[in-house]
């Protein structure tokens, strides 16, 4: 009787014992798990902060890929689904200091179906190494010659926008950077895909090109391929990937003769009827979905919101009359 007594008390001590061993064998595995979603989450993500010492740059620009001279214009032209677009590059005499670097000022200028709709100021400077670094731009958004919008303007040094680099002293394939940084704003990357790439423009046919890949993190589906010429010193062809439109290099002037005061010229800002906000509360209603962006254009004659919605992974422009609130159109 005893002994049928031991027996059941060890097979019962046996039990608990192996019922303990398997709780500490699962919490020790819970630990090391959780040990090593510690250890993955607590590696230091990229930390984005160029130091900028403005005695390590010069007065030119003159990388081979990127040759900035004073005077000098480049024409490009290309089809989109409004029109003819003509952009035209001027470099001017004019410099402006950004944190302690006196960059050069680059004059962009937008034409649609020969109406102006973006005119902006870009800021280029060059390091010793050779690097040219981008230090941000002042860009307006023109519609019937007055500024609807100013997006993606930023300068380096205001608001923690930050510089990059927009064309390297010495790429090498698979190098990839910032070329700006305004989080939210200005995000812009590049990627070298080739050295020895070639490309055919109405202006030339070029060889021994750099082609880099550009992406813009807040414009999901953007990116292009640009080709830079050392022949040119600047960019030849640039073409998006989705969709396949693009600018060519048409023609480029040595000594251009722009008008210095023209640069100066300003702009009177659109006055709307309709606020952006309640353009967004318009289109919602029309389209469900999350809004991805909105702007300002000429669609079908006339002024108008033009509010991009994400629907269901469908991309949808509801256009939005800027005075009356009337939805012109919807396109997909």
């Amino acid at each position: 009787m005893k002994s049928k007594k031991l027996i059941i008390s060890l097979l019962i001590v046996s039990v608990i014992l192996f019922i303990i061993l398997n709780i500490f064998l699962i919490n020790s595995f819970i630990n090391k798990e959780k040990g090593k979603r510690q250890v993955q989450s607590s590696k230091p993500t990229e930390i984005y902060n160029p130091q900028i010492n403005p005695k390590d740059f010069v007065s030119n620009i003159n990388n081979k890929y990127l040759t900035l001279t004073s005077g000098k214009k480049f024409i490009y032209e290309g089809k989109t689904e409004e029109g003819v677009e003509r952009t035209e590059v001027y470099v001017t005499h004019e410099k402006k200091k950004i944190l302690g670097v006196n960059a050069v000022i680059v004059w962009d200028r937008v034409w649609l179906n020969d109406e102006l709709i973006e005119d902006t100021k870009d800021w280029y400077a060059q390091d010793k190494h050779g690097d040219v670094w981008y230090f941000g731009e002042d860009s307006k958004e023109l519609v019937n010659g007055k500024v609807a919008g100013t997006k993606g303007s930023w300068q380096a040094g205001v608001k923690g926008a930050l510089p990059g680099i927009v064309m390297k002293a010495n790429p090498q394939v698979g190098d990839d950077y910032r070329q700006e940084y305004y989080p939210g704003e200005a995000e812009d990357m590049a990627e070298v895909v080739s050295l020895g790439a070639k490309a055919k423009v109405k202006y030339g046919s070029f060889s021994n090109c750099l082609q880099t890949r550009d992406r813009n993190p807040l414009e999901p589906g953007g990116d292009e391929y640009k080709y830079y010429c050392p022949e040119i010193g600047g960019l030849v062809y640039e073409v998006k990937i989705k969709d396949g439109e693009g600018a060519q290099l048409i023609d480029v002037e040595e000594d251009s003769d722009l008008k210095q005061m023209e640069i100066k010229e300003e702009f009177e800002e659109l006055k709307t009827e309709i606020t952006e906000q309640e353009a967004i509360a318009i289109a919602q209603k029309t389209v469900k979905g999350r809004v991805i962006d909105v702007g300002i254009e000429k669609k079908f004659g006339k002024t108008a919101y033009v509010v991009e919605i994400d629907a269901d992974g469908v991309e949808t422009d509801v256009i939005i009359d800027i005075d009356t609130g009337k939805v012109l159109g919807i396109e997909t």
